[in-house]
């Protein structure tokens, strides 16, 4: 005879089910919430950077500003930020006796004093103009928070909820990879805590693209996994087209590789030699050829011209005549000294180690989307490969990092749930 007081009842346990699934569901979003207070304690390490300038003008002028008020407000945004961020910096110097009020002050009235009479911070060359003026993505997402909130508030809340969005995606796609909500979870975590949370965090277009980027993966997955085919296919498309206005060129990059991963998946699993894995080439060689060809057609800047950005510092020098062989040359000394600062310091190598043999072991095709990604990641540093600039370019290689780790917690941590059913693989 059973004993009441040890028993569940069949509504208790249900109750209990609900409450796991209730809270499981809940967990995200405090990730996100905890996160959101993090960055908001953060002051100035949060600032505004010379392409976050040209982004707010282009929201003004979206909005309906002149150009030059739409300078003169991006400027005033720009030189606030970068005098809090200075006055900070300044006012941990042991030898500083000046107050950081006063202190930003002069670095505000420096700023505006210098940038006031110029059409742009950097260079009013056309060539430079264009570049940004064919990335209407960003700033259009921006335009209404700009609007709303101004220069300042209204891109770091765009940043902040750029960056919880994508955490968001890491989650979801985690979920449909079949893992676990703990270990979604632990995901969603890795990528707020990498590069790709810091820079989707901050008012520039990587977390816009980072987000098209999970889109385009999480459309990817479920042609790989054979899941509503014209739905993932359609929201596949989407997804790059979205990249594509934000980023073209890098749009294009990610498109290629995919193509390039699905054809792989294809020829070496044979579980993934089906419909979905052709469509998802199919799709993404159909991107990859549409961006190509519209850049043709618009007279986009090509890699011809940002090369010529690169070595001429904005086309402050003349053009050099040979942008390619200097580009070999920049890059391979480049590549020599990344691989020496991580031989120094090799969190990234061990962290992307482990996860490259938990996706090879246990991804199936997740392991094929990562390393597509990580992959463009390394081709858009390679192509601009300033070592200043490194970490936003190359942000886009922490996604196996992302995406494996959960998929080890999953295999070798026993979650302990009830009505959860692991289905990884």
């Amino acid at each position: 005879m059973s004993d009441a007081r040890t028993t569940p009842t069949a509504p208790a346990a249900a109750r209990t089910v609900a409450r796991v699934r209730h809270g499981r569901a809940v967990l995200p979003l405090l990730v996100c919430a905890l996160y959101a207070v993090l960055q908001l304690a953060a002051g100035p390490q949060w600032t505004l950077f010379p392409d976050s300038y040209r982004y707010a003008r282009a929201a003004e002028q979206y909005l309906g500003a002149s150009r030059e008020q739409a300078h003169r407000t991006a400027l005033a945004a720009f030189c606030t930020s970068r005098a809090e961020r200075t006055a900070h910096e300044e006012r941990l110097r042991p030898t500083n006796r000046r107050s950081e009020r006063s202190l930003q002050a002069a670095a505000d009235r420096t700023c505006l004093k210098r940038w006031a009479k110029a059409k742009d911070i950097t260079t009013s060359d056309p060539r430079y103009q264009a570049i940004f003026a064919s990335r209407p993505g960003y700033p259009l997402l921006a335009a209404p928070f700009v609007g709303a909130f101004g220069v300042l508030d209204g891109m770091r809340l765009l940043g902040l909820l750029t960056a919880v969005g994508c955490s968001l995606l890491v989650w979801g796609l985690l979920r449909g990879a079949g893992l676990s909500p703990p270990a979604a979870v632990t995901g969603q975590i890795a990528f707020l805590a990498t590069p790709l949370g810091w820079w989707s965090d901050q008012a520039l277009g990587e977390g816009l693209f980072t987000a098209c980027t999970l889109g385009a993966l999480w459309g990817g997955l479920a042609l790989l996994r054979r899941r509503s085919l014209p739905w993932a296919a359609t929201a596949t498309a989407l997804a790059y087209t979205a990249g594509a206005v934000t980023r073209y060129s890098s749009a294009l990059v990610l498109a290629a590789f995919t193509t390039a991963a699905a054809m792989g998946a294809w020829c070496f699993s044979r579980r993934l030699r089906h419909r979905g894995t052709a469509v998802l080439a199919g799709v993404s060689a159909l991107v990859a050829a549409s961006v190509a060809a519209s850049m043709k057609l618009l007279s986009l800047p090509s890699s011809q011209v940002t090369l010529q950005d690169t070595f001429t510092h904005h086309f402050t020098a003349p053009n050099v005549s040979d942008p390619w062989g200097d580009l070999l040359g920049l890059a391979a000394r480049f590549w020599r000294d990344w691989a020496a600062q991580q031989t120094a310091l090799p969190y990234f190598l061990v962290l992307t180690a482990l996860a490259t043999w938990s996706l090879a072991r246990y991804g199936e095709g997740l392991g094929w989307l990562a390393l597509a990604t990580a992959l463009t990641g390394a081709f858009i540093v390679t192509d601009h490969p300033l070592t200043q600039e490194a970490s936003r370019l190359a942000v886009l290689m922490w996604m196996p990092v992302v995406l494996g780790l959960p998929l080890a917690v999953e295999r070798h941590w026993s979650w302990r749930g009830v009505g959860e059913v692991r289905t990884v693989g």
